[in-house]
C-alpha cells in the first residue's frame, strides 16, 4: 500500500497548488525577472559610407594615441598607445579585422584577424554602436553589458583629412592577404603599420610605429623621431635619409637612402595610394 499512499499525496498536492494557482486573491509576488531595456539607435541610411575614415579620439591626453581606419573594403585598422608609451603594456599596439555595420540600428560588429593590443580595440565581444553626426564619429559601447549605454559609454572621434600628406596610404606593392600602410596626421605624428600574411603576432615586424614627422617645404625631406615602436625594424624608425612627394592628393613616393649612398637608387623608391 505504500506506493499508493505517496501516488495519492502527490496528486492532493497538485490539485492544492493548483487551486492556490487560481485564487486571483493571492498575495504571491512575482519571482519572474524583468526582461533588460532595449539600446535603440537611430537609423543611419548611409553609416556605412560614413564611417569610412581615419579617426582620431577626442578623449585622450596629450603624449596618448588612439586612432580607428574604417576602409570602404570592410577592414579597420585600429592603434593604441597610453601615455606610457611602453611597448611592454599589453594594450598598447594595433589591432587588424572586419567590421560590418548596421544601418538599421548602427551595431558595429568587428572580428579580428591580428590582435596585438591586449584587450583594448574592438576585439572583445561587448555590443557596439556607431554613429556619425556633425563630421563626428560617436561610438557607443556597453562596457558593463548592462543593456543601457550610461553617460561614460560614449566617445567621439574626429575626422583627418586626407589632404597633402594627411590621412591614411597603402603600400601598392604590398601583397594580396598583407598590410603595409602609412597615416599622416594633422598634429605632426605618423603611424606606420605593417601585418605579413601569416597574422603572426609572434613575427617581430607585424605591428605598429608611432612618432613625429616633419617636412621640408622646399626639399621634401621627411625627418621622423620615433615615440613608440613594436615592429622591428620596418618602419621609419630606422636612422635613414628620406623624401615624400605627393602627387595629385592620390599617390605618395616615399624615397629612402637605404645603402646610404647620398643618392635614390632605383629601388629605394616606393608608392602609396589613398586606400
Amino acid at each position: 500500500m505504500k506506493p499508493f499512499k505517496v501516488a495519492l499525496l502527490t496528486l492532493s498536492m497538485a490539485l492544492l497548488l493548483q487551486g492556490c494557482g487560481d485564487d486571483s486573491d493571492s498575495d504571491t509576488p512575482s519571482t519572474a525577472q524583468p526582461e533588460p531595456p532595449v539600446i535603440t539607435q537611430p537609423d543611419q541610411p548611409n553609416i556605412d559610407t560614413e564611417i569610412v575614415g581615419m579617426w582620431h579620439s577626442d578623449d585622450i591626453a596629450n603624449g596618448e594615441l588612439s586612432t580607428i581606419i574604417f576602409l570602404d573594403d570592410g577592414t579597420y585598422i585600429q592603434t593604441q598607445v597610453d601615455g606610457s608609451q611602453s611597448t611592454n603594456e599589453p594594450e598598447n599596439g594595433m589591432e587588424l579585422g572586419n567590421y560590418s555595420v548596421s544601418s538599421t540600428e548602427g551595431k558595429l560588429t568587428a572580428t579580428p584577424v591580428f590582435d596585438k593590443n591586449g584587450t583594448s580595440g574592438l576585439s572583445d565581444s561587448i555590443m557596439r554602436y556607431a554613429e556619425v553626426s556633425n563630421s563626428k564619429l560617436i561610438l557607443k559601447v556597453d562596457e558593463n553589458e548592462n543593456g543601457v549605454i550610461d553617460s561614460n559609454e560614449s566617445y567621439r572621434f574626429s575626422k583627418t583629412k586626407y589632404e597633402g600628406i594627411l590621412g591614411p596610404w597603402d603600400f601598392d606593392d604590398a601583397d594580396d592577404n598583407e598590410l603595409i600602410g602609412l597615416a599622416f596626421s594633422e598634429n605632426g605624428t605618423y603611424i606606420h603599420v605593417q601585418v605579413d600574411e601569416d597574422k603572426s603576432v609572434d613575427n617581430a615586424e607585424n605591428g605598429m610605429e608611432w612618432g613625429n614627422y616633419t617636412i621640408d617645404p622646399i626639399t621634401s625631406q621627411l625627418i621622423t623621431t620615433t615615440i613608440y615602436d613594436d615592429n622591428a625594424g620596418t618602419g621609419l624608425s630606422e636612422p635613414r635619409t628620406r623624401y615624400a612627394r605627393v602627387t595629385g592628393n592620390t599617390a605618395l613616393t616615399i624615397e629612402v637612402d637605404d645603402n646610404q649612398n647620398d643618392m635614390i637608387d632605383d629601388d629605394e623608391s616606393f608608392t602609396f595610394s589613398r586606400p
